[in-house]
C-alpha cells in the first residue's frame, strides 16, 4: 500500500495474548477451558465497534473464557473511530474492519444492494433477498468465508446470512443475538413493507437453523418464539462489567452544576423523549440540569434549543461529548438520576431494554423511566432504585423528578438499592457466564457446563 491508503478490508490480529483465569468466582472449571482452547468464533456486525458495545462485550467474554475470536465490523462514521482506535488497544481478539466511510468504497455494496432489491421483488430467491436487505450484507458474506470458524454469531439481521453461509462453507453452526425485535423496527407504514418482507424472508430462512438464539429482554425473546418456528431464546442483558462500577454507593451524583438528570445514546435525535425531559426540568421545582450524552442528528440540536427556550430552560440543557462504551458508568456515577425515557413509538421499542437501564444501576444511579411493557416488567424486580411516568407526561415526570431530588433521604436510598442491584444481579459478570454456557453448549452439547449456570 504504497500511497499511504488504508485497505478496504483491515485484518488486526490479538494484541494481547491474555491468559484464561482459573480462580474461583470466574464461572470456568478446567474440562470446559480445555476444550474452548481449541474452539474458534467468529462474531458478524454491520455496525461498528465503538457503537456497538454488546459485541464488544461478547468478544471480550468469550476471549477471556479461552476462546479463539474473530470479529468481522465494519467503519462507516468517522466520528466513531477514536471510539473503535481505544477498543482495538486493548483487545485480546482479532479484528478485521470493512471500510466502509468513503462513497467510492460503499459504492459496490449499495449498487449490489439496489440491484439486488429491484430483483428480489420479482424473483423470490434467497441469493437477492439475503443481500436486498442491507447493503453491507455483500461484503459480510465474502469475509466471514474467508474465515475458519466453528460457530459463527450474527448481530443483527444483516449478519445472518454471512453467518450462515461461512457456517455453511466450513461445516460449522451459526448462532443469533437478537439485541432488538427486529420486525419491530419500523412504524406500521406502508412505506417499510418492503424491509419487512425482506426481513421476515431472512428471519425465517434462517433462524430455524441456528445453534441457539439470544436475546437482550425478556420480551424480545418471547416476541421472536412466537413469530417463528424456534425455541424460546436465551435471555443475556445488556449489562456491563462490576470492574466499571464505583467501588461504593454516594448519597447524590458529583456533577456541577446540579442537580442533573443525565441521558445518553448513540445519537441525539427526535423520538427518544427528550422533549418530555425539556419539558419537565421546566416543571419541576427542584430545576434540575439535563445533560444529554451522544451524536446530534443535523438540525435536531437547534430545534430542541428552541424548545428548551420556549420553557425558559435553555440554560439547563447540556450537551456531552460521547465517549468510550468503557466510560460510560463510571460517567453515569457523576449525575442524581439516570432518564431511560424511550417513547415506544414502535413494537420494539415497546419491549426493548437498552443498556442504559443497566449502565445506571451499575453506576449507583437511580433510574425514571417511562411506562412502556420493558420498563413495566423490569421495575417490578428494581424496587424503589427506579420510578415509572407516562409516556409524554411532562408534568408527571417532574412530580417523580421531584419525589428524589427534593428528599435527599429518599435519593440516597434509591442510589444505595441500585448500586447494590447492580453488583449482585444485573452485571455482566453475571451474564457472560451464560453467554459462555450457550457457546459451549451450541459446540458440544454434551460437554460440561459450569456450576454457576
Amino acid at each position: 500500500m504504497g500511497n499511504g491508503r488504508r485497505p478496504a478490508v483491515e485484518r488486526l490480529p490479538r494484541r494481547i495474548g491474555r491468559q484464561v483465569a482459573r480462580g474461583p468466582g470466574n464461572g470456568l472449571n478446567h474440562q470446559v477451558v480445555a476444550k474452548t482452547l481449541t474452539r474458534r468464533v467468529c462474531i458478524v456486525t454491520p455496525g461498528a465497534l465503538g457503537s456497538n458495545p454488546r459485541t464488544v462485550k461478547e468478544a471480550e467474554a468469550l476471549s477471556g473464557a479461552g476462546f479463539k475470536v474473530t470479529v468481522i465490523s465494519t467503519r462507516h462514521r468517522p466520528e466513531v473511530d477514536p471510539l473503535d482506535d481505544s477498543i482495538l488497544d486493548t483487545a485480546d481478539w482479532n479484528s478485521i474492519r470493512l471500510d466502509l466511510r468513503t462513497r467510492l468504497r460503499r459504492l459496490p455494496g449499495k449498487l449490489t444492494h439496489t440491484a439486488a432489491r429491484f430483483a428480489a421483488e420479482r424473483w423470490d430467491r434467497a441469493f437477492l433477498i439475503d443481500r436486498a436487505f442491507n447493503a453491507a450484507t455483500s461484503k459480510l458474506i465474502r469475509v466471514a468465508r474467508s474465515v475458519p470458524a466453528d460457530l459463527y454469531i450474527a448481530h443483527y439481521p444483516a449478519a445472518l446470512p454471512a453467518a450462515a453461509s461461512a457456517a455453511a462453507r466450513h461445516g460449522a453452526r451459526y448462532a443469533f443475538d437478537a439485541e432488538d425485535f427486529h420486525p419491530g423496527d419500523w412504524p406500521d407504514d406502508p412505506v417499510y413493507e418492503p424491509l419487512q418482507r425482506a426481513l421476515n424472508r431472512i428471519e425465517r430462512r434462517y433462524l430455524p437453523g441456528a445453534a441457539y438464539i439470544t436475546a437482550a429482554a425478556p420480551l424480545i425473546a418471547s416476541a421472536y418464539s412466537k413469530r417463528y418456528p424456534v425455541a424460546l431464546p436465551a435471555v443475556i442483558l445488556n449489562t456491563f462489567p462490576k470492574d466499571q462500577a464505583p467501588v461504593a454507593p454516594t448519597p447524590c451524583g458529583s456533577g456541577a452544576p446540579g442537580p442533573s438528570l443525565y441521558w445518553f445514546s448513540q445519537t441525539i435525535g427526535p423520538d427518544r423523549g427528550l422533549e418530555t425531559a425539556v419539558k419537565a426540568i421546566g416543571i419541576a421545582e427542584s430545576r434540575p440540569y439535563l445533560y444529554l450524552r451522544g451524536l446530534p442528528q443535523p438540525g435536531y440540536l437547534d430545534d430542541l434549543m428552541a424548545l428548551a427556550d420556549g420553557h425558559g430552560v435553555r440554560d439547563r440543557l447540556r450537551i456531552l461529548d460521547i465517549d468510550r462504551p468503557s466510560r460510560m458508568v463510571p460517567l453515569a456515577a457523576e449525575f442524581d438520576i439516570g432518564l431511560g425515557i424511550e417513547a415506544g413509538q414502535t413494537a420494539n421499542r415497546r419491549i426493548a431494554l437498552t443498556n442504559k437501564m443497566f449502565t445506571y444501576l451499575l453506576a449507583g444511579v437511580p433510574a425514571l423511566l417511562t411506562d412502556i411493557p420493558a420498563h413495566r416488567d423490569l421495575q417490578q424486580t428494581l424496587g424503589f432504585a427506579a420510578k415509572l411516568f407516562p409516556v409524554g407526561d411532562a408534568r408527571a415526570m417532574a412530580a417523580r423528578i421531584d419525589e428524589w431530588l427534593r428528599n435527599a433521604e429518599a435519593l440516597q436510598a434509591a442510589r444505595q438499592e441500585a448500586w447494590r442491584l447492580g453488583q449482585e444481579r444485573y452485571n455482566w459478570d453475571y451474564e457472560a457466564v451464560r453467554l459462555r454456557d450457550c457457546v459451549v453448549t451450541a459446540l458440544d452439547p454434551d460437554g460440561i457446563r459450569s456450576p454457576t449456570s
